[in-house]
């Protein structure tokens, strides 16, 4: 069992198998339990923590994510890297491949700009899979992009809803509160984006930007 050497091995089969991933996810699913590579994720040799975080954007199930976000604080920039990289791979899986689909292709059309097809495809994910926080995520990007603020969010504050863990969604609600006006409620929105993953530079800037707006109105 390649548990009873983590650090080499773990790391060894990350790398050596770097180009297939689904050779990677039977390894890992072979020879470690989630247990293992949670373990290895909060080590402090970086790593080993690193190879842990990609394990389990590969193999990680949603029980895993509140070790993922605890991962966000990691001293190590390439394990906070990874395990946000790996919380957002886990949480654009519904354990329903035809319904993970069709995320993915609304993806697609947000790339393409075809912001309303795209609303009406995540709103299909919705009614197939009414628990899938990772929808109204993605259709609350679609409103944004179409300036539907109020629907924007509704569908940011569901996502919250079902996944409090969803900096996304907290980091969204503040744009668009931006876009309406409503300072306070854009700052109370990004700090709390920042509570779960103190690495959104971008939003940590916003909130600078807002504070320093505030105050000079305020003269």
């Amino acid at each position: 069992m390649y548990r009873s050497n983590g650090f080499s091995e773990l790391a060894k089969l990350m790398f050596k198998n770097s180009g297939d991933e689904e050779k990677i996810k039977q390894l890992l699913i072979a020879n470690y339990s989630e247990a293992d590579l949670i373990a290895y994720l909060h080590t402090k040799d970086p790593l080993l923590s690193r190879s842990a975080g990609s394990a389990l954007r590969l193999v990680g199930s949603p029980e895993v994510i509140p070790e993922l976000v605890e991962a966000l604080k990691n001293n190590d920039h390439g394990t906070r890297f990874n395990a946000e990289y790996a919380l957002w791979e886990i949480w654009s899986h519904s354990g329903d491949d035809a319904v993970d689909t069709m995320l993915a292709d609304g993806k697609d059309l947000l790339k393409n700009e075809a912001y309303q097809q795209a609303v009406e495809l995540f709103t299909t994910v919705i009614e197939a899979d009414p628990n899938f926080a990772e929808g109204y995520n993605q259709r609350a990007i679609a409103y944004f992009l179409l300036e539907e603020w109020s629907k924007a969010i509704r569908d940011c504050k569901q996502t919250i809803a079902l996944n409090p863990y969803h900096f996304g969604a907290f980091a969204g609600m503040g744009h668009v509160y931006v876009r309406l006006g409503n300072i306070e409620e854009a700052i109370d929105a990004y700090k709390q984006a920042l509570v779960i993953n103190p690495n959104l530079i971008s939003i940590a800037e916003a909130v600078l930007r807002l504070h320093s707006q505030t105050e000079t109105e305020g003269e």
